[in-house]
């Protein structure tokens, strides 16, 4: 499904030669080219992406300008995101950026990724990570993307907090506190394993026996038996590590199911969700992404077109220290 594309026309692309080179090469008219560099809805898909293989080809553009810029913004589908969590967090604040740079935003679901071959973009920002819209994204070609982790950072703009410092900061805050039986749930991807080896590093630097007293738990797992393996293990302090809200379900089925008082019989640590983490009973202490300073500069970077090659940049995590987590002798 696409959504709110500008519905300005525009007098067509660099001059009238490139437009004729564009046409000869896909092998239809000049007036075809014209509609399709202006996201024309009569032109067939095939057609489409055939003029527009042609047009990066010869790196023939629509002139910015006469026309409104068009970002395609990728996401994950609704039923795989959830209210408050990162994913639909981040791309609201990318669809506010936009929107004050008065950019026009064409937004692609992962479960439409064909699309991103249908219409012209001035550049890319993606808010998912399946493989395959990876891969298609480094197809593209001339068109600058822009990616929220530096994994692919030699493919596309980043702007990112680093997941290694990340779970430093919530590992020194745990250790800080006295902890040595630290519990993480996390992702099972690069980011999240990062974050776990960052708790790790806090928990080596103070403790002899560091890897004894960790237990990584990956949170595609049932939440009911990722609390039954941190209880049976004795740890005495959990970090949630996911921003999709799973520290909610800890937090229950710790306190209601196994009976368990937080702070009091176990710390708990999670990832900011505003308007949720403080009105818990405990408040929830939290690692906070900067997601609305990230959404900002993605648009920047996007808006500034190819550049000279993939440019990073890396926002810093902070921690709010709340009431669930308990200092231990």
């Amino acid at each position: 499904m696409m959504s709110g594309m500008s519905t300005t026309r525009t007098r067509i692309s660099n001059d009238g030669q490139g437009l004729a080179q564009v046409a000869a090469r896909a092998d239809v008219s000049v007036a075809t080219v014209s509609k399709v560099f202006n996201n024309s809805p009569q032109i067939p898909s095939d057609t489409r992406v055939r003029v527009m293989q042609a047009a990066r080809q010869l790196g023939v553009r629509p002139r910015i300008g006469v026309r409104t810029r068009q970002i395609a913004l990728i996401t994950e589908p609704p039923w795989k995101t959830r209210m408050g969590g990162y994913v639909n967090t981040l791309t609201q604040y990318v669809c506010f950026a936009l929107s004050r740079a008065d950019v026009g935003i064409t937004m692609l679901t992962e479960d439409r990724i064909e699309r991103l071959s249908d219409c012209w973009f001035d550049g890319v920002i993606g808010v998912a990570w399946e493989a395959g819209t990876v891969e298609r994204l480094k197809a593209l070609h001339g068109v600058p993307v822009v990616w929220f982790s530096d994994m692919h950072a030699e493919s596309f703009h980043a702007v990112s907090v680093d997941p290694l410092r990340t779970g430093r900061l919530a590992g020194d805050h745990l250790v800080g506190k006295g902890h040595r039986r630290i519990a993480v749930v996390h992702d099972p991807d690069w980011t999240g394993e990062r974050r776990a080896a960052g708790v790790a590093a806090a928990l080596r630097a103070e403790a002899a026996d560091a890897d004894a007293g960790l237990l990584l738990l990956p949170n595609d797992m049932p939440m009911h038996l990722v609390v039954q393996r941190i209880i049976a293990a004795g740890s005495t302090a959990v970090w949630v590590t996911g921003e999709d809200l799973k520290v909610l379900e800890v937090s229950w089925l710790l306190q209601e199911l196994a009976g368990r008082r937080i702070p009091d019989d176990i710390s708990l640590m999670g990832f900011e969700n505003p308007g949720i983490s403080e009105f818990l009973r405990p408040s929830l202490t939290t690692i906070v992404s900067p997601l609305r300073e990230m959404a900002e500069r993605a648009v920047e970077l996007v808006l500034r077109g190819p550049g000279d090659g993939p440019q990073r940049i890396e926002l810093a995590a902070t921690l709010i220290e709340r009431n669930s987590v308990r200092r231990i002798a």
